[in-house]
């Protein structure tokens, strides 16, 4: 049964004891020399939900006196905004304040998402995965995690900003989608899309490209080019459970032989995700959690929110978060039964 470590109050002291009780477990054990990994979410210039830099550097600071190899990361979103690509992503990580940690900020995979792995994983759902080529090449992954509410996942915490949070722009598109993009009504037929493709998939008919389904890499190149916006995702093509059990698969799989620390705060809880402009916050503050479980870590997270704020989230969300732990434990990310130790 994992330890997940807990601690009521949030500060300094409490999150370094958190993370180090956490690092003494045999997978959050960080050798010397070891590249460290620490994912992190950056923040949206609508949203102040985020974790802010001050709250990570206990993590930081006792990470550098294991290895000197470490990195604040992030990959680029699928949908459009500041963190679509590396350039205006790492602007706005460095006007938030990451920049002031003394390590360096790395947005994992790329200018346009194009810097990938495939992972083989072989899970009911995917054979391989495509993870963000920083991370999947460290020795270990550090998540920093915001609990918060979800209109698919009914929460996110640790499996998500390790699922999706780690997929390169292709991996995203295929933990969201079972359909292939189109172009809309925008597209002014400037080329900028074909020229990007590296299957040669798109093409001008008429006064509009046309992407050739059966020739499409899926890589989602062509949204990041696209200044017209013209190009389309099927968001609602996959269901809310598909798309969780699809992000605990790449979870899975960017994990896989890793060692691993999870530190997840459960306060300034919100509605949605921090990927939104600022929801209203629901529920009381809970505090924070670590664990080198990460189904474990969410399991807690959820645990203790519930306890004491009811069914707020499933109300307010209109989700149910629980499957994807479920399907998270039988493909053996991680185990939702817990010791919890009060720190």
């Amino acid at each position: 049964m994992p330890n997940v470590f807990f601690s009521a109050v949030i500060d300094a002291s409490t999150i370094g004891e958190a993370f180090e009780a956490a690092c003494r477990c045999p997978d959050g054990q960080i050798r010397a020399g070891s590249r460290v990994a620490v994912k992190v979410h950056f923040g949206e210039a609508t949203n102040t939900r985020f974790i802010p830099p001050l709250q990570i550097r206990p993590v930081i600071e006792s990470l550098k006196r294991r290895t000197p190899d470490v990195f604040l990361t992030d990959t680029n979103t699928l949908y459009r905004g500041q963190r679509m690509n590396a350039t205006d992503h790492r602007k706005l990580a460095l006007a938030h304040g990451f920049g002031d940690l003394g390590v360096p900020v790395v947005i994992a995979d790329g200018e346009i998402g194009e810097e990938e792995v495939v992972i083989t994983v072989n899970r009911p759902i995917f054979a391989s995965i495509r993870i963000a080529r920083a991370i999947a090449e460290a020795d270990t992954v550090i998540a920093v995690s915001h609990f918060k509410g979800h209109a698919l996942f009914g929460f996110g915490g640790a499996v998500k900003n390790i699922g999706m949070g780690c997929g390169s722009r292709a991996g995203k598109l295929a933990m969201h989608t079972r359909l292939g993009l189109s172009v809309g009504k925008g597209c002014t037929a400037c080329g900028a899309c074909i020229e990007q493709c590296a299957a040669g998939a798109i093409a001008i008919r008429g006064e509009r490209a046309v992407i050739d389904e059966h020739r499409c890499l899926h890589c989602a190149a062509c949204i990041a080019v696209c200044d017209q916006k013209a190009i389309k995702i099927p968001w609602g093509s996959a269901t809310g459970q598909q798309v969780q059990e699809r992000c605990a698969e790449y979870a899975y799989g960017a994990l896989f032989g890793k060692q691993r620390v999870f530190l997840t705060f459960i306060n300034n809880v919100s509605r949605d995700c921090d990927c939104r402009p600022d929801t209203p916050l629901i529920g009381s503050d809970i505090g924070l959690v670590a664990s080198t479980d990460p189904v474990a870590c969410d399991q807690a997270a959820y645990d203790l929110f519930v306890e004491k704020n009811g069914s707020i989230l499933e109300r307010e969300t209109g989700a149910d978060g629980r499957p994807i732990l479920d399907y998270a434990e039988r493909i053996g990310l991680g185990k939702r039964d817990y010791r919890l130790i009060h720190l």
